[in-house]
This record gives structure tokens, C-alpha cells and sequence, in this order.
């Protein structure tokens, strides 16, 4: 059955033709930039708050230190945020909609910047991070969710990939804002780039009323006739191949899905256990998790919150050089991932070598901010072509975990994506809690050594992602069910 399915999409495939300059094409193109703008949203306050952290008026006017528990604590209150939130995303996607899923996000967010950019004392930029991640991870559970689902399977993996590139629309505009306000000698130096964070969630909020909804929750309601009108308008039409398949495959998969009565629904919104309960759905659940603290753990958390400590330990002291040099990585990283979308997803081998690349990288830094601080104990300054090579390293690190991890939705079936993508946000944000925290104390107290424990982690995400590592490159949603539900899905694969 599985075989003659993929011959059957094949087949599909091969008689049918997607015109990517429609007029249906680009409306899509519209929509789909809708549901990007909550990676936008994601990466400006990612980046804004690193920034902002390396600004004496920041920390002066709330009395903080660039790192230390109270710096730690600030960071990560946006994270045990997103781990509440995690709890609400899935089920209030999968009663009211996707598009509700993204507005009422939305909502969270914009109260967050309004009141951190009017803060007067700490705990109310507590408050403001605290609303901002709740926010932010409802946007970022139902975006990627929407993007998946009313794509055609033909673009799906570019077009997912150019989702994962927006968030660093928002990082480069967040430091160069920074950048730019950095010159203010008054608070106006970090009020106005927070104040400018409203600007992603609005438009997402506004253009959510103009987008239809996803037609695989259209399904999920028994509201076949509009999910169906969907896939043919903006699939290529009645006539395509893939778009009737795809009508076929979703009304198949409705007509045997088990009836429920409202309250069994609402329960089931709830219940995680279909996450464990078949061989795929462990695979599919262990490969989220695998993903997620791999990327979690790679070193990209330091680069989040503390790139300009690091370009410190390499000897840049300028506090413009610093958020400088964080611009141009932010660009650098933008590129990487651009290159990476055009590509779709990277394969296991590669994610792999590339998992390496990033441990080779960090050695690079750590090794140089060694010598920076020799340099500097002994009274002397540190060499030029040191901090070069540093600052290089920095960039590299950048540039290969952009490509390497991005978020792959592909890996999850309708049945579990909602929860799936809930579980990669808790997992996530419980990783970046913990070492967040960390990180703060131990970058003021052991500096770069710190570096090897992230190193040591990359090295064992490269070997579990050699060995388990499922292949998804090249294949529709439902052509990777026959993999996961094979004995040993990365052979498979």
C-alpha cells in the first residue's frame, strides 16, 4: 500500500505542472509571507535582547551586569514563558485554527513591547519578557504548522526553508536598530528597538484576516468542500495530478479517522499520549527531540544572548564595534540560510559533518580567547591577527549552524504535527532555560573554557545523527509515512 502510494504521487508528479508565476502562485507567495512574519517576529527579539544587553544605558538604567544570575534571570523568564505557552499552542491551533493560533499570539507579543519599551523598573521588564515569549511561541508553534499545510508538496521543503529564513529578517533589522539608537546617550537607546518590535505581530494579526485557513484543519472539522476548493485553487487547479491526490489522500484519511463526540475532541487536544502510542509516532517524537536539544545544545545560545561577551574574549572592547560585528554576523547567518532554503532540507550526512564543523569552530574561538587572556594577564595587547582569527571563528560558527538546524515539520504526520511542534517548543525552551541561566554565571567566572561543554555536545549530535538520523530530503508528508514505519526508519530512509 505504502509502494503503490509514492508510485502513485510519482506518477502525479511527473504529468503534472505547478506554474510558480500564477496568479494563484504569487497570492499564495502573500499568504505564506503572513505566517513568515512570526519568524520575524522571533528573530528581532532574539537578537534585540543581545544587543541591547551590551548597551551601558541599558544596563545602567535597570542596574545590571552584561552577565551574572540577574542578567540570567531576564533572559530566561522569556523562555519559562514559551514553556507555558507550549501547553496552549497545540490545542488552541488544533479547536480554533491555525490563523487564531498566530493572532492570538499576536496579542501577547504586542503587550509585551509596549511595556518593555515603557518600562520604568525591573519587574516590569520582567513582565514585558514574560508576556513576549508566552506570545511569541504561540506565533511560532501555528506558523510553521500553517506553512506546512497549505503549501503544495512540491514546494514544501523550499518554501518551509524560507520560513526558517525570515527569523533573521527580524535579527538583522534588531541589530542594526540597535546598532543605529546605540549613538543615544538617554534611554531612547534600547526604548525605541523594543518599541519597534510591534511592527512584526501587527501585520501578522491584520493579515490573518485575509488569508483562508489551512486546509488540512478544514478537514479535521468536516468542512471538506472548503478544504478541497483550497488545494485546487492554489495546487494548480482540478485538472493537476498532485492537487487530486491530495483531495483524495485528505478525504481517505477523514473518512477513516475515528468519530468523536465534542467532549472526547476537547480531551484529546490534551492528551500527548499519541505521541508514543505506534513505532512511527516514536521515531517521529524521537527525531523532534533529537533536533531540538542538539540544536538546543550546539553553542547557538551564546551567540543568541551573549555574542558581543564572546567578541569581548577575543579583544573587542568598542561597545559600537561589538554590536557592529553582531550586525554583520547577524548577515552573514541570513545568507547561510537563504542558500540552504533554495536547497530544501540538508541531508543526515551532512547535518552531521556540518555538527562537527561546529564543534571545530567553537575550538577555534575557545583557542583564541585563550590567547586573548594570556595576552591580556600579562599586561600586553592582545595580537590583532588573534582577534581576527577569533572573530572568524564566530562567524563560522554562525554561518554553519544556520544551515544545519532548521526546523523540519516534515517529520511529524497530521495526526501528531500540532503536539509534535508543541514538544520541540517545551523541549527547546527547557534546554535554553537551563543553560541560559548557565551560561550567564559561567561566561563571567570561567570565560571561554566554558566553551568545551558545548563542543563536547556537538561532537555527540554528530554521532547520533550519522547512525539515527532519518532522511527527509526529497519526499512529501505522507511519502515519508512508509520510512518511519519501517523497522529501522534511518535505514529506510
Amino acid at each position: 500500500k505504502d509502494i503503490d502510494e509514492e508510485v502513485q504521487y510519482a506518477i502525479a508528479n511527473h504529468q503534472s505542472y505547478l506554474n510558480p508565476r500564477s496568479k494563484e502562485a504569487f497570492t499564495l507567495y502573500l499568504f505564506l509571507l503572513v505566517s513568515f512574519l512570526n519568524a520575524t517576529s522571533s528573530g528581532f527579539d532574539g537578537s534585540l535582547m543581545g544587543s541591547i544587553n551590551a548597551q551601558d544605558q541599558y544596563k545602567s538604567f535597570f542596574h545590571l551586569k552584561e552577565t551574572g544570575s540577574s542578567t540570567g534571570l531576564v533572559f530566561i523568564l522569556y523562555n519559562a514563558a514559551s514553556m507555558i505557552g507550549c501547553a496552549f499552542g497545540g490545542p488552541v491551533m488544533d479547536y480554533f485554527g491555525r490563523r487564531i493560533g498566530m493572532q492570538s499570539g499576536c496579542l501577547f507579543t504586542l503587550g509585551g513591547a509596549v511595556l518593555a519599551s515603557a518600562a520604568q523598573t525591573l519587574p516590569q521588564f520582567k513582565a514585558s519578557r514574560f508576556l513576549l515569549g508566552f506570545g511569541i511561541i504561540l506565533q511560532t508553534l501555528a506558523a510553521p504548522v500553517y506553512v506546512t499545510e497549505i503549501t503544495p508538496p512540491q514546494w514544501r521543503g523550499r518554501l518551509g526553508g524560507y520560513y526558517n529564513t525570515f527569523y533573521f529578517v527580524g535579527s538583522i533589522t534588531a541589530t542594526g536598530v540597535v546598532y543605529a539608537t546605540s549613538q543615544y546617550p538617554n534611554t531612547l537607546a534600547w526604548r525605541l528597538p523594543l518599541a519597534l518590535q510591534v511592527i512584526p505581530p501587527f501585520l501578522v494579526f491584520v493579515g490573518c484576516f485575509f488569508i483562508p485557513e489551512s486546509p488540512r484543519w478544514l478537514a479535521s472539522r468536516d468542512r471538506m468542500d472548503e478544504c478541497a476548493k483550497i488545494i485546487y485553487k492554489y495546487h494548480g487547479g482540478e485538472d493537476n495530478e498532485v492537487a487530486k491526490l491530495e483531495v483524495k489522500e485528505v478525504a481517505l484519511h477523514v473518512k477513516l479517522s475515528k468519530p468523536q463526540s465534542p467532549g472526547e475532541y476537547i480531551r484529546g487536544l490534551w492528551d500527548y499520549r499519541e505521541l508514543l502510542n505506534s513505532h512511527s509516532a516514536r521515531w517521529r517524537t524521537g527525531m523532534v527531540t533529537l533536533i531540538t536539544f542538539a540544536s538546543a545544545l550546539a553553542g547557538n545560545s551564546i551567540l543568541t544572548f551573549f555574542q558581543p561577551t564572546m567578541l569581548a574574549a577575543v579583544g573587542v572592547t568598542s561597545v559600537r564595534r561589538k554590536l557592529l560585528l553582531t550586525f554583520a554576523s547577524s548577515i552573514v547567518s541570513s545568507l547561510s540560510r537563504t542558500k540552504a532554503a533554495h536547497k530544501t532540507n540538508q541531508c543526515k550526512v551532512s547535518c552531521s559533518g556540518a555538527v562537527l564543523g561546529l564543534a571545530a569552530a567553537l575550538s577555534l574561538v575557545a583557542a583564541m580567547s585563550s590567547q586573548v587572556a594570556a595576552a591580556t594577564a600579562a599586561g600586553n595587547v592582545p595580537s590583532k591577527t588573534v582577534s581576527g582569527v577569533g572573530i572568524f571563528g564566530i562567524f563560522l560558527f554562525g554561518w554553519i549552524f544556520s544551515f544545519v538546524y532548521t526546523p523540519n515539520q516534515a517529520m511529524l504526520n497530521q495526526e501528531i504535527r500540532a503536539k509534535g511542534i508543541s514538544l520541540h517548543a517545551l523541549e527547546s525552551n527547557l534546554a535554553t532555560i537551563l543553560f541560559t541561566y548557565t551560561t550567564s554565571i559561567a561566561l563571567g567566572d570561567i570565560s571561554w573554557k566554558y566553551y568545551f561543554v558545548w563542543i563536547s555536545v556537538d561532537f555527540a549530535a554528530g554521532f547520533l545523527w550519522f547512525f539515527f538520523g532519518v532522511e527527509t530530503v526529497g519526499r512529501t508528508i505522507e511519502e515519508l509515512d512508509a520510512c518511519f514505519d519501517a523497522k529501522f526508519p534511518p535505514r529506510a530512509s
